[in-house]
């Protein structure tokens, strides 16, 4: 399943985008994945992985290594990581590396994979309109349930102040953490809370937020 995460990210951060290095083996990975969580998004009509994420936790043996958002912002961080009452960063985690397959990422040329029992969908069914605003959702509530599974005070992430303003919309509280840096155009960090999360999601999304929390505490079954 870990191949199938770096497979997907090396598709889209090396071969579509180009922001890494392209591999012989075809699987983009980095330093930080040793002390990271990782999830991966089944399509499960096509049986297809469409997408993943991961969640980034502090290096029990190196508590003072920064986070990924900390190596980019450098001096532009506006957050204190109290060591005085013995948090520091292990409290925290921070939102990385989330990807999702071109054909799923653009509806208007989503095609799925086209099999006996599962026939193509293109950008007028129903299916593919509901599914994309979904995707990048799903895949930020996956981290939130990871986090709070975790007992972690709350999770950073670099992104684009667009898709900072389209995650407050389902109820993500995204407070800024530092000042906007250029890194593949602008990003800024953010910071959610966990303590808050619950009060500010929109309730379908506290409903799919517990049915993933439900998910991660069963044994994992392929395309159940």
């Amino acid at each position: 399943m870990l191949e199938q995460v770096f497979r997907i990210r090396h598709q889209v951060y090396c071969e579509e985008l180009g922001f890494e290095p392209s591999s012989e083996n075809q699987l983009e990975q980095d330093e930080f994945d040793k002390n990271a969580i990782h999830c991966l998004l089944l399509h499960k009509r096509s049986r297809t992985y469409v997408g993943c994420v991961r969640l980034v936790l502090s290096d029990s043996l190196a508590p003072d290594v920064g986070f990924p958002f900390e190596q980019v912002c450098g001096d532009s961080v506006r957050w204190s990581f109290d060591h005085a009452i013995g948090k520091g960063r292990k409290q925290y985690g921070e939102i990385s590396r989330l990807a999702i397959t071109a054909a799923f990422r653009r509806p208007r040329n989503f095609v799925a994979p086209l099999d006996d029992n599962h026939p193509a969908l293109d950008a007028r069914d129903e299916e593919a309109r509901q599914l994309f605003p979904s995707i990048a959702v799903g895949l930020y509530l996956a981290v939130a349930a990871m986090s709070l599974n975790k007992g972690l005070d709350g999770v950073f992430a670099m992104m684009e102040p667009r898709l900072a303003r389209q995650l407050s919309r389902f109820g993500f509280k995204c407070q800024t953490a530092g000042d906007a840096v250029e890194h593949r155009g602008k990003r800024v960090p953010y910071f959610i809370s966990s303590h808050t999360l619950m009060d500010t999601l929109k309730s379908e999304c506290q409903t799919l937020l517990r049915k993933i929390q439900g998910c991660m505490a069963m044994p994992y079954a392929p395309y159940g």
